[in-house]
C-alpha cells in the first residue's frame, strides 16, 4: 500500500485532517488550536506509522513464542477459545473469518498430530430465526463436515466472555475428569485465558497463535510516513487485553 492508498483509509485522512488544521491555525496565530491538532497528528502517526503499536503487543506474545507442540506432554483435550469465527447468514458455511482464525487452525494442527484425543470449541452466542445459538455449533459442523483431524468433538455452551469459557472449561474438566488441556488462544490473549482457566482449578498449558505484534516486528518495514490502520488495530488489542487484565484482577477471575 502506497501513501496516497493509506491517506483514504480513515486513520490516514484524520491524520492528514489534523495536520491541516493545524497549519491553518497556526497561520491565523491561534496557537493553542494549532498545537492540539499537531499533537493529535503525532498521536494518530505514533499508532499508525511506527512499530509502537506492534511493541507493545509483543510484550503479551512473547512468553508463547516457539512454544511448539511437538515438545508438548500429551493432554486429555485441546480447548480453542472463541473469537476468530463471526455468524453469517450470507457465507455458504453461515460464518465469516475474522483475523484470529488461527485459533481454529492450531487447534486442529495439534489434534492431528495426536497431543489430545477430544477438541473443544468455543463461541459466542447469537440469535437465529429467534432462538439463542453458539458460534461453537458452526465450528462443530464445519470441521465434521469437512473431515478433519479425528478424535471426540465437543463445544462450550454460548460463552459471552473469556470468564466465561473458564467457568464451562473447569465444568467440563470435572465432569470428564480430565487432568489437564492444551489450551490454544491468540498469544496476546493468553496470559489472561491461561489465568482464568488456572483460577478455576483447571490445569492448562499454552499454546500460542495469532502473532500480530511479533509477525509485523519481523517485516522489513516497520515506518510509514502516513499511519496505516493496521497498527490502531494491534494498539486496540494491547488495550484490550491490558483494560481486560486489571478488570479481571478487580474482579478476582484471575
Amino acid at each position: 500500500m502506497g501513501p496516497f492508498e493509506a491517506l483514504v483509509q480513515p486513520l490516514g485522512a484524520a491524520w492528514a485532517g489534523a495536520l491541516l488544521v493545524g497549519g491553518l491555525a497556526f497561520r491565523r496565530r491561534a496557537w493553542l488550536a494549532g498545537f492540539t491538532s499537531l499533537c493529535l497528528a503525532a498521536g494518530l502517526w505514533l499508532v499508525g506509522g511506527t512499530p509502537f503499536p506492534a511493541l507493545l503487543l509483543s510484550r503479551l506474545e512473547r512468553p508463547y513464542d516457539r512454544i511448539h507442540p511437538v515438545n508438548l506432554p500429551a493432554a486429555d483435550a485441546v480447548v480453542v477459545l472463541a473469537g476468530d469465527i463471526e455468524f453469517s447468514g450470507r457465507e455458504l458455511l453461515w460464518f465469516s473469518t475474522g483475523s484470529a482464525f488461527e485459533r481454529t487452525l492450531t487447534g486442529l494442527e495439534v489434534m492431528r498430530q495426536g497431543k489430545a484425543r477430544a477438541l473443544v470449541v468455543s463461541g459466542a452466542p447469537f440469535q437465529w430465526l429467534g432462538s439463542p445459538r453458539s458460534e461453537g455449533d458452526l465450528l462443530v459442523s464445519w470441521i465434521r463436515a469437512w473431515r478433519l483431524p479425528s478424535g471426540e468433538l465437543l463445544r462450550l455452551p454460548a460463552c459471552n466472555d473469556t470468564h466465561d469459557e473458564a467457568l464451562a472449561i473447569a465444568d467440563l474438566v470435572r465432569k470428564r475428569g480430565w487432568k489437564r488441556v492444551i489450551l490454544v488462544s491468540s498469544a496476546s490473549h493468553l496470559a489472561r485465558g491461561a489465568a482464568a482457566c488456572r483460577k478455576q482449578g483447571v490445569e492448562v498449558m499454552p499454546v500460542g497463535c495469532d502473532f500480530q505484534g511479533m509477525d509485523a516486528l519481523d517485516r522489513p518495514v516497520r515506518w510509514w510516513v502516513v499511519p496505516r490502520s493496521e497498527g490502531l488495530v494491534r494498539f486496540e488489542h494491547w488495550l484490550h487485553e491490558e483494560l481486560g487484565g486489571v478488570w479481571y484482577w478487580w474482579r478476582g477471575w484471575i
